[in-house]
């Protein structure tokens, strides 16, 4: 799996900084640190212009962590499964 790294501001944004394909309401309700909540509403005000929902930064966020480490991720879940059979 080829990694996609974010190199600058202008990828960042890109990346991060826009609406997400996913309605929140078609998702789950999780829990994040206050400090957490308070960056990414920074964020989204500021780098967003207001226009980018926390929903969506977040989902952004983790499409790229799973796009980036799903090779590492399905690796670690299967050598776990393996050794907890029998």
């Amino acid at each position: 799996m080829k990694k996609v790294k974010v190199r600058n501001k202008k990828d960042y944004v890109a990346s991060f900084i826009k609406e997400s394909n996913t309605v929140a309401r078609q998702g789950k309700t999780v829990y994040v640190r206050k400090e957490f909540h308070e960056r990414i509403q920074k964020i989204v005000q500021v780098i967003g212009n207001n226009e980018v929902s926390l929903f969506s930064y977040i989902d952004n966020v983790l499409v790229h962590h799973f796009e980036n480490f799903q090779e590492d991720i399905t690796q670690a879940y299967k050598q776990k499964v393996s050794n907890d059979l029998f």
